[in-house]
C-alpha cells in the first residue's frame, strides 16, 4: 500500500475512533444489592450537581379502577412528612439546602427525585431513606393533596382536548385501568383512603421492586457503599403483577359526539389498540408514526390537513409508550371537520396501501438519530433516559444501540409495520364541538350514545 493511501485510512480510522468512543466511554455503572435494590450511576463531574431518583416498578396499573389515583397520592405523600420529620420540618430541611424535589407516578412507575448539590448527597440519601422507608401519611396533609389532585382532575373536564381524550380512552381501554387517567378522576379520586395508600407502599415499596438513579458529581463506588448503608437492611418481598388489557380494534368507526354549542372549533380524537413499548417493533413503528403524522408541518397528515388545505394549525398522531399495549390515537382541532377527517383518514389508508418512500424514512432517520443525544445533554436528561432503559429493559447500552436500530431499519420494516399496526376503518372516534351527525357525514359510523 502506498505511503499516502496509508496514511489516508490510518486518518479515517482515526476520526472513526474519535468519534464512537465519546459513546463506547459513557460512565455508566448497574449494580444491585442483596436486596434486589438496583443502583445505576452516570458519572459527571462537570457540575458539583447530582440528580437522584429512586423509582418505583409499579404506578397506576397496579391498582384498582374504583381507587384510580392511589399510585400517584402514595407517591406525594411521601414528601408530605416521616417518622421523625413533619411535613413543614422536611420542607424546611430540603430548601436548605436549596434542593428541588418531586414524587408522582404515571401508569408504569412511581418516582421520588431530587436534585442536589453534591456536597449534601450524604443528607439527600438520608432523607430519601427516610421517606421510603419510614413515612408518616399524616391525616391533614393527605386531606390536602387530596384536594389538590381532586382540583387538577375537575379542571380537565373545562378542557375540551382533555376532555376528548377522556372519552376516547373510556370508548377504548373498557374495563382496564387505562381507562381513567393516572392520576384518577372527580369520582375515583374521593374513594381513597389512607389506608389504601399504607397498603400500596407496603406492596410496591419493596427493593426487589425499585431502583436507584443518579447521575453527576458522584464517586460509584462510594455511592453503592452510602446506599447499602442506608438500604441493605430493606426487606424484599413478592410484587403481584398487574392485569394486561386484553382488547381489539372494533370491526367498523365507531363513534361518539358530544355536542358543544359553545365551541367555534371541533376537536377530533380518533384510533385503535397500539402496542408496548417491549413490542419487537417499537422503532418501525415509531419511525412509520413520525412519517405519517410527527411534525405538523412536513408529515403526511401535516402537508393534507395543515400545509395544503389550510384546516388545522395542529394534526398529527402517536402510539402511546407504555408497558402495556396503548393506543394508536390521531387528533386534530378544526372548524371544518368533515373535510379534516376525510383526509387524515385517507393518508392513514395511503400509509397502510402504498407505505414510505425512501426520502420520508432517511428524513425520519435523520430526526431520531439527530434528536436523540439532545435528550439526554443535560444530567436531567440522562436521569430519565436511564430510568427509561431500566423501567422498560432496554439495557444500559441502548444510548448507542437506540440510533444504530434506527439506522439499519429498512424500508420494508417500515411498510410492513404499516400493514400491521394499523387498521383503517376499524376506529373508535370521539367529536366535540358545534356539530351535527348530518354535518359529518359519516354514513358507515355507527354512532355511540
Amino acid at each position: 500500500m502506498k505511503p499516502f493511501l496509508r496514511s489516508h485510512l490510518l486518518f479515517l480510522l482515526l476520526g472513526l475512533i474519535t468519534a464512537v468512543s465519546p459513546l463506547l466511554s459513557l460512565p455508566v455503572e448497574r449494580e444491585s444489592l442483596n436486596n434486589g435494590l438496583i443502583i445505576i450511576t452516570f458519572e459527571d463531574h462537570r457540575l458539583p450537581i447530582v440528580d437522584l431518583a429512586l423509582v418505583c416498578r409499579s404506578g397506576a396499573t397496579f391498582e384498582p379502577l374504583p381507587k384510580a389515583g392511589t399510585a400517584s397520592l402514595c407517591a406525594q405523600m411521601l414528601l408530605r412528612g416521616t417518622k421523625t420529620l413533619t411535613a413543614d420540618s422536611l420542607t424546611a430541611l430540603l430548601d436548605f439546602l436549596g434542593a428541588s424535589y418531586s414524587a408522582d407516578a404515571d401508569f408504569d412507575h412511581s418516582r421520588l427525585q431530587f436534585r442536589l448539590l453534591s456536597k449534601d448527597l450524604g443528607t439527600g440519601l438520608d432523607i430519601l431513606a427516610d421517606i421510603v422507608l419510614n413515612p408518616a401519611f399524616p391525616e391533614p396533609e393527605f386531606r390536602l393533596v387530596r384536594e389538590e389532585l381532586l382540583t387538577a382532575a375537575r379542571r380537565a373536564w373545562d378542557n375540551p382536548g382533555s376532555l376528548v381524550t377522556l372519552e376516547f380512552d373510556r370508548l377504548l381501554f373498557g374495563d382496564h385501568r387505562y381507562r381513567l387517567p393516572a392520576r384518577g378522576d372527580t369520582g375515583t379520586i374521593p374513594q381513597i383512603t389512607l389506608a389504601d395508600l399504607r397498603q400500596f407502599h407496603a406492596t410496591h415499596f419493596v427493593p426487589n421492586n425499585c431502583f436507584i438513579v443518579a447521575v453527576g458529581d458522584i464517586n460509584p463506588r462510594e455511592l453503592k457503599e452510602e446506599i447499602t448503608r442506608r438500604f441493605g437492611s430493606w426487606q424484599s418481598k413478592t410484587v403481584p403483577a398487574p392485569e394486561p388489557p386484553a382488547f381489539k380494534p372494533p370491526e367498523k368507526l365507531r363513534v361518539k359526539l358530544i355536542t358543544r354549542p359553545d365551541m367555534n372549533q371541533t376537536y377530533i380524537q380518533f384510533g385503535h389498540p397500539g402496542i408496548s413499548v417491549r413490542d419487537p417493533d417499537l422503532i418501525p413503528v415509531r419511525l412509520m408514526s413520525y412519517i405519517l403524522g410527527g411534525p405538523p408541518l412536513s408529515s403526511r397528515l401535516g402537508l393534507a390537513v395543515r400545509e395544503y388545505a389550510g384546516l388545522a394549525y395542529d394534526v398529527r398522531c402517536w402510539f402511546d409508550r407504555r408497558l402495556m399495549t396503548g393506543a394508536f390515537r390521531a387528533t386534530v382541532q378544526t372548524s371544518k371537520p368533515q373535510t379534516a377527517i376525510e383526509k387524515m383518514f385517507a393518508e392513514i389508508d395511503r400509509m397502510v396501501r402504498t407505505g414510505a418512500t425512501p426520502p420520508e424514512l432517511q428524513k425520519a432517520k435523520n430526526y431520531f438519530t439527530g434528536s436523540f443525544p439532545l435528550t439526554y445533554s443535560a444530567n436531567s436528561g440522562k436521569l430519565d433516559q436511564l430510568i427509561s432503559f431500566e423501567l422498560y429493559g432496554y439495557g444500559m447500552d441502548w444510548f448507542t444501540r437506540f440510533p444504530e436500530l434506527v439506522r439499519t431499519t429498512t424500508l420494508e420494516q417500515i411498510n410492513t409495520a404499516a400493514r400491521n399496526r394499523l387498521f383503517p376503518g376499524r376506529y373508535l372516534m370521539v367529536i366535540l364541538g358545534n356539530i351535527t351527525r348530518d354535518q359529518l357525514n359519516l354514513p358507515d359510523a355507527e354512532w355511540i350514545e
